[in-house]
């Protein structure tokens, strides 16, 4: 049976360049036409949001 044969420290393997995966890439942030809905999906949602509170406000309102 042979052993599997030790690394030499004096004669180190060659560095490897990092698998892709790895590598940051360049940045693909939204298209100018996508943050546009964006921006309007998240307005329509803090809409929504301030008028649930506002019904919440008027029904703690009249009950006390």
């Amino acid at each position: 049976m042979e052993r599997p044969s030790l690394p030499d420290p004096l004669r180190p393997r060659p560095i490897e360049p990092i698998p892709t995966p790895l590598r940051p890439g360049p940045y693909v942030g939204p298209r100018q036409e996508e943050l546009g809905i964006i921006l309007k999906e998240i307005l329509e949602k803090l809409t929504a949001i301030e008028n649930r509170l506002k019904t919440i406000e008027e029904q703690l309102k009249t009950k006390h």
